[in-house]
């Protein structure tokens, strides 16, 4: 599998300023989409809008911004085209807004409340909404935590370093919850606690070395769950039903303190740096980065396997390898469609990052 590049996107100066790397954790990007005439939407979380690109890689419009009205954002968080619309869902404001794409107008916007029948399920009454992601149908996979992280040492409620289960069910767009449970997982991120002179510290973010979980829905609706620690995938129908799992075996990369410790150079106003400093580090980085599927409902996984590569495979939906290639770890493939895939970099040296687009070629064994 080879790649050949093909368009930048680049958003003008006086629509959103360059997009720079943050703090370990922190991601701008909130999803790329690509609908049928091959035109880019990607979903900008840091200026709360969505940038359209034609099929050339020239600028078209930007759709939203920042504020509470119709239109307007707090957050994106998850995009999904279908039905000949693009749905935005804003977790700050929990709702979803649906764009046109013949007009480009926003023509709904939908709040999506905590489940109405809620209290009428045993195993969720009392806990707390976390973010639903969108499925192609209009629907929404939504998830549900007994209680949030509490670092209040010495309190019954003190839970970091603990299992925190999350219970996904189905929701419909009444907010009215349509499933038996679907999975259960079992917290959403590896805890880092320290505690340094009088300061107890943790991580308020999941950080490239730690483990945590992950949930990427295909455009045929099924689900892939995963614990990063481990190449383990867990597979659901589109109702929800247990299909499969698969396991490919992996040497895990060893985690040294000084190899991480320079991402929280800098401004460290929340004293991460002390965290990862004088916390018990896991043993190993995990063996999975990150999944996603492509529009032939193939699954792409990037695996850590040295300092600056990630290797990536692609897989039938039943584990099988179809092709694996390298690429530098400030590279990230975050879709495919169309024989395309569109990667998020990042300049190694100015941090400026960018969306790029490659042709895709395969060669024939």
């Amino acid at each position: 599998m080879e790649f050949v590049h093909d368009v930048t996107f680049e958003v003008p100066e006086n629509i959103s300023r360059n997009w720079f790397k943050r703090f370990p954790g922190y991601n701008w990007l909130a999803g790329i989409e690509i609908d049928d005439s091959g035109r880019v939407f990607i979903a900008d979380h840091s200026f709360k809008m969505i940038h359209v690109f034609d099929s050339e890689g020239s600028y078209v419009t930007s759709l939203g911004r920042e504020g509470n009205g119709p239109g307007e954002y707090q957050s994106i968080t998850d995009t999904e085209i279908f039905s000949q619309k693009l749905h935005v869902f804003d977790w700050m404001k929990f709702r979803t807004t649906t764009y046109s794409l013949d007009s480009l107008k926003d023509i709904e916007t939908e709040d999506v409340r905590p489940p109405v029948n809620m209290g009428e399920i045993d195993k969720i009454t009392g806990w707390f909404t976390i973010r639903p992601l969108l499925r192609s149908e209009g629907t929404y996979l939504a998830g549900f935590i007994e209680d949030w992280p509490n670092a209040n040492v010495g309190s019954p409620k003190y839970n970091l370093g603990q299992d925190r289960p999350m219970k996904f069910f189905f929701m419909d767009n009444e907010s009215y919850i349509f499933s038996d449970e679907i999975f259960e997982l079992k917290k959403g991120r590896e805890d880092l606690v320290a505690q340094v002179g009088d300061r107890h510290l943790f991580n308020l973010r999941t950080y490239p070395f730690l483990a945590r979980s992950l949930i990427t829905i295909s455009n045929d609706n099924h689900i892939y769950t995963t614990w990063t620690k481990n190449f383990l995938i867990k597979v659901y129908g589109p109702d929800g039903a247990y299909l499969r799992a698969f396991y490919h075996p992996y040497q895990r990369k060893i985690l040294r303190r000084e190899e991480v410790l320079p991402l929280f150079d800098g401004n460290d106003e929340w004293g991460m740096r002390d965290l990862v400093q004088h916390a018990e580090l896991p043993e190993t980085w995990p063996a999975i980065k990150s999944i996603i599927t492509d529009d032939k409902n193939r699954l792409w996984v990037s695996k850590i396997v040295s300092d600056d590569v990630y290797e990536w495979w692609v897989l039938q939906d039943t584990g099988e390898l179809v092709a694996k290639f390298r690429w530098p770890e400030n590279r990230s493939i975050e879709a495919v469609k169309n024989g395309y895939a569109y990667s998020h970099e990042a300049d190694e040296e100015t941090g400026i990052q960018k969306i790029l687009r490659y042709r895709i070629e395969m060669e024939k064994n």
